[in-house]
């Protein structure tokens, strides 16, 4: 039996912050043209940067508005932990046999009122990307109860369910898998899938450093081609 996670990667935006806890062991390289293995589930290099280029294209009033700037590695690496989040979720739901419930309905639901002001084209991605964290909560909170049940406790606390939940989630990785290719500078630390710096070279210049920073610099991200940017 495969097994679930919760929740915690991120994908900045000017006035609102998608965090997502993402909590993911066993880490390595995909395969050519896939940027993510997960599970039986390959998600590629093309998938991500049309996935990143649409959130970027759905964040374009917010960045306006603030002036903000980001480099578009930052927001592929943060579309890569939300897909991965989402893409292991649904695939420890259906281990379980269960469907996402109302926790995630209901954050879908609320979501729809923003969505609804954006270019038609990137709605879909913007909606799956951005309630990726109550997708995986709400798997969390249904496999626990399964989980406790079994166990012999079909009365649990809160605390317990999500307990239960987070443990079969964070176990899930390393029966089944998820391989990230290196360009992303994603690697698990401490079982929370983080950003790090896997390139092979030695950045020098102050701007090659500015692009390694974890954190988006507004001053390198200008400095990009207009390709390479987001805002």
């Amino acid at each position: 039996m495969r097994q679930h996670s919760k929740v915690g990667p991120r994908l900045m935006t000017a006035a609102t912050t998608v965090v997502v806890g993402l909590l993911l062991t066993g880490c390595g390289s995909a395969s050519p043209g896939v940027a993510v293995k997960v599970g039986d589930d390959e998600i590629t290099v093309r998938q991500v940067d049309q996935a990143a280029g649409e959130m970027c294209t759905a964040l374009g009033d917010q960045f306006a508005a603030s002036g903000t700037v980001l480099p578009m590695g930052f927001v592929r690496q943060g579309t890569v932990q939300l897909l991965t989040l989402r893409a292991q979720a649904l695939q420890v739901a259906a281990d379980y046999d269960v469907e996402p419930g109302s926790t995630y309905q209901n954050a879908v639901s609320q979501s729809r009122g923003s969505v609804a002001a954006l270019p038609e084209d990137v709605q879909d991605t913007y909606l799956e990307l951005t309630t990726a964290n109550a997708l995986a909560n709400d798997v969390v909170g249904q496999v626990g109860k399964i989980v406790l049940a079994d166990q012999g406790n079909p009365d649990p606390t809160e605390e317990q369910i999500t307990q239960a939940g987070a443990e079969v989630f964070n176990t899930w990785p390393a029966a089944n898998g998820i391989d990230i290719d290196p360009r992303y500078g994603l690697e698990s630390v401490d079982g929370v899938l983080s950003p790090i710096d896997t390139n092979t070279s030695v950045a020098v210049s102050k701007t090659a450093k500015d692009g390694l920073n974890e954190e988006p610099d507004a001053a390198y991200a200008a400095t990009l081609p207009l390709e390479h940017r987001c805002g």
